[in-house]
């Protein structure tokens, strides 16, 4: 973990409102980290710490912004570029998607490697080694699929109609008859409509 960054000293009186909000800011960046099953609550409490200072220095520039959202882009932000440099893979707009956390959990980080998460470089080689393994393992895998034609199936109806209707074909004669049918019954309807 190493000394502390910042200077207790440097803090100004906040307001209950502010401290409210930072409580808020707080709770959401811890549950991110939860999230991302770290459960050593000290160094939860540090990585957290940390962040909210860097979240209060944008503060100064954006105020318009609430500090809650404010301290979840710098966790989002630490964590994607902290997972950029393990791997040395440019992550997609510089964000940690589901690939990115999956390889934490598959590299054991949870587990094995809570003391080196968000740290400086270097990192031990048998974590990096371990998350550039996980990280390739979590990426999507392409399975070449042939296509089989099946035969169409049929309900009782359907298979009734193509029966019917290679009946049909075979015999002509029944084919012109069927039309004369049709037809009759077309004249038919059309003189009841029209004169009945």
């Amino acid at each position: 973990m190493g000394p502390p960054r910042h200077s207790v000293d440097s803090l100004r009186p906040l307001t209950e409102e502010e401290l409210s909000e930072w409580e808020e800011a707080y709770a959401a960046v811890e549950a991110y980290l939860q999230a991302l099953r770290l459960r050593n609550r000290l160094l939860v409490a540090e990585l957290v710490r940390g962040i909210l200072w860097r979240a209060s220095a944008r503060r100064a520039e954006e105020p318009e912004k609430p500090a809650r959202l404010l301290a979840m882009e710098e966790a989002l932000m630490e964590v994607a570029e902290w997972t950029q440099d393990v791997l040395d893979v440019p992550l997609e707009n510089r964000r940690l998607a589901a690939r990115g956390r999956l390889a934490l959990l598959l590299a054991g980080m949870p587990d094995k490697w809570q003391g080196v998460f968000l740290t400086p470089a270097p990192w031990p080689p048998a974590f990096v080694e371990a998350m550039k393994k996980s990280y390739l393992e979590a990426g999507p895998r392409f399975a070449a699929l042939t296509m089989v034609p099946k035969p169409l199936e049929l309900n009782a109806i359907g298979s009734g109609a193509a029966q019917w209707w290679e009946t049909m074909d075979r015999k002509p004669i029944m084919r012109f008859m069927v039309g004369i049918i049709l037809l009759a019954s077309a004249v038919l309807t059309a003189w009841f409509i029209f004169l009945g």
